[in-house]
């Protein structure tokens, strides 16, 4: 048996559902910064479609494992959607890493944290209009918050959908359901 199949591809399209979201995210910000309720809107919807993208995403990968393991094929392993989530989000953790280095006086320190969190902005657009309306901008803890953030979407969406548990059931339904 093995443990699972190569998750190289899976990965990837997180990372890039991670870009294409914050593109997303950047362009709404931008272009509602002059009214907080329109911001406050497109923030939520936002991080609404991104959750969303992910936790489908890992839930048709749980799913499609469930049916390897029924049939002998795969052996669960409750890492595999954190080992996932942890590789894909690598380049989030050690930005948000390296902003914590603003908490460090010194010039070369703080010119570092500023570069970081400016590739953290760009990492997480579609995170930056609720960060920005809650007045958490400059907070180098808030971008470690959001990279644990999506690990934890990353695992329940595969644990939901090994297990069956949908929360849009009407979504999740087989071909001869929807019969």
């Amino acid at each position: 048996m093995t443990m699972f199949a190569d998750p190289k591809y899976e990965t990837a399209k997180l990372f890039l559902n991670q870009i294409v979201m914050s593109v997303f995210g950047l362009v709404t910000v931008m272009a509602t910064t002059a009214s907080v309720p329109l911001t406050i809107i497109c923030a939520v919807l936002g991080i609404g479609l991104y959750v969303f993208l992910i936790y489908n995403m890992m839930w048709e990968i749980g799913a499609k494992d469930r049916i390897k393991a029924d049939a002998g094929r795969y052996e669960y392993s409750a890492f595999k959607p954190m080992k996932m989530a942890l590789i894909a989000g690598i380049p989030n953790f050690a930005a948000g890493a390296l902003c914590l280095l603003s908490l460090i006086p010194g010039a070369v320190t703080g010119s570092i944290a500023n570069v970081a969190a400016i590739i953290c902005k760009l990492l997480w657009g579609h995170f930056l209009g609720l960060v920005k309306l809650i007045g958490m901008l400059e907070n180098p803890f808030v971008w470690l918050f959001v990279a644990c953030f999506a690990v934890l979407i990353v695992v329940l969406g595969y644990n939901a959908g090994y297990r069956g548990i949908s929360l849009i059931p009407a979504l999740h339904r087989s071909k001869k359901d929807k019969e």
